[in-house]
């Protein structure tokens, strides 16, 4: 069987402390994001993580939506885009007993795994850099760009003030999700993404563009961030294109994705911030 992952990225997914980015969808092409730092390499093309917090996305597969991607972003901003087919949750076998082995598992006597997922890779892509200076200057373009968002207000999707403020944070990594024309969850990263009001984020479509992802108005998009506390946040909503540097995305969903309130949704209605 050809290989599909090249041993860079083969070594750098075996680093637990690597971050990874899971994109699933459900039945509705709904795509959700979450980071899942369990993935790695099982053998050859074969990919398994250890499932121990997730709701949705476990949801998501067990309904038989197996068409998954994996974003794989290394502390040096290298990523790489991994689209892989799930096949099954292990319990009680080899390959359970392969995750329960692993750092992460083996040496916590708080967390278990509730099973074991395995996928088989059929795609991954070259491999992507960011500078820090890259970073910088998405930023700074980004809050340049906030003013050419429509500021509509809405019942749905308004961002708790801690959410909106790490958003506002140049350091916190953010991780785009939606799903492509072939049907397969893909995400990016983009540090060009801020908000531009309590439910909607202005976003450069430069990582975007440099792979060819190609959003369009109307795309349901998930984007997933973390902070260095940790903290992490989910918030979903519809892209809409400003020109071709430039969008934004309306919200409509925003959802904890960490302890102790993991997938609990947290987005304020108006008729509450304002009482």
């Amino acid at each position: 069987m050809d290989s599909i992952l090249s041993k860079e990225l083969t070594d750098v997914m075996r680093v637990f402390e690597v971050p990874k980015f899971m994109v699933t969808k459900d039945s509705n092409d709904e795509p959700n994001i979450v980071p899942v730092m369990t993935w790695t390499v099982y053998d050859g093309n074969t990919l398994v993580y250890g499932d121990f917090m997730t709701y949705k996305t476990r949801k998501n597969l067990e309904e038989g939506n197996s068409k998954m991607g994996l974003l794989v972003l290394t502390t040096d901003l290298d990523s790489w885009l991994i689209r892989a087919d799930f096949e099954s949750f292990h319990r009680g076998d080899d390959v359970y007993e392969f995750i329960a082995q692993t750092p992460l598992f083996r040496y916590n006597q708080y967390t278990n795994a509730r099973s074991a997922g395995v996928a088989q890779a059929v795609w991954s892509s070259q491999k992507y850099g960011i500078s820090k200076l890259g970073v910088l200057s998405s930023f700074l373009k980004a809050k340049s760009a906030r003013k050419k968002v429509p500021d509509l207000k809405t019942e749905e999707g308004n961002m708790p003030h801690n959410v909106y403020q790490r958003f506002s944070q140049m350091a916190a990594v953010k991780a785009i999700g939606f799903v492509g024309d072939d049907g397969y969850p893909v995400a990016f990263p983009e540090f060009g993404i801020l908000p531009s009001s309590s439910n909607s984020l202005v976003v450069l479509r430069g990582q975007e563009r440099r792979r060819a992802l190609g959003l369009s108005t109307g795309t349901r998009v998930a984007v997933s961030l973390v902070t260095l506390e940790p903290a992490a946040f989910q918030v979903k909503g519809t892209f809409h294109e400003i020109d071709a540097k430039t969008g934004y995305i309306q919200l409509d969903r925003v959802y904890a994705c960490s302890l102790p309130r993991p997938g609990q949704r947290v987005d304020i209605p108006l008729a509450s911030k304002a009482a």
